[in-house]
């Protein structure tokens, strides 16, 4: 579903709106300039670079590089820089991330890369955030963390966002709204603390006779 919503793969029946207009079949940089973004359930951070340096390319389609703003650095790039230099600063603040700011990705826990992931998909200043699976892989302290920074990402910067998730706790404790597949079929949709005691739910996720 991610993939065909962020264009990677078009989808086999049916279309993809956003904000009323059909984005079916679009590709990934086109849709991340319509304001989405997107974090993966496998990191897709670039090893070998530093934490900062994995955060500044999600501004990247806000920059315009050329041959004219190069040469006119002083008057046309360097205030371009300093203002993306200035979202990816608030956005470590935000984060909690300045500790680590300028060490390399390939060293630090999952947990972090996790927060790192979701920085630079928010300093691409996206209507909307597609989270897969953000706390994969992490401890509990780990998942309260994130989950405080996405509801504070959505309160504060007025982002929707669309998370996949296949812990219940995180679901139930910070959704609006749940919708369950099972082998991408649709079971329930609705009040999360109302579609985890559904039957076909309980049976697909917990287990039938555990449920």
């Amino acid at each position: 579903m991610t993939n065909a919503i962020t264009g990677f793969y078009p989808p086999n029946k049916g279309s993809i709106y956003l904000d009323g207009k059909d984005i079916t079949g679009t590709a990934p940089h086109k849709v991340a300039t319509l304001g989405v973004a997107r974090t993966f359930q496998n990191l897709a951070l670039f090893n070998g670079m530093s934490v900062l340096e994995n955060i500044l390319l999600g501004r990247h389609i806000h920059m315009k590089p050329g041959v004219f703003p190069t040469a006119l650095y002083w008057w046309l790039a360097r205030p371009e820089e300093m203002r993306n230099r200035e979202v990816v600063e608030e956005v470590i603040e935000f984060l909690q991330l300045e500790s680590i700011r300028n060490e390399l990705v390939d060293g630090i826990p999952i947990g972090l890369k996790k927060r790192v992931e979701l920085a630079r998909a928010l300093v691409a200043e996206p209507h909307l955030l597609i989270l897969d699976e953000p706390m994969a892989g992490m401890n509990q302290e780990e998942k309260g963390y994130m989950a405080r920074f996405i509801l504070d990402a959505r309160a504060e910067r007025g982002i929707s966002v669309l998370l996949i998730e296949h812990h219940m706790d995180v679901i139930t404790g910070i959704c609006d709204r749940m919708l369950a597949l099972n082998y991408g079929e649709m079971i329930a949709s609705g009040l999360p603390k109302e579609v985890v005691k559904d039957p076909r739910v309980v049976d697909a996720y917990i287990g039938g006779a555990h449920g």
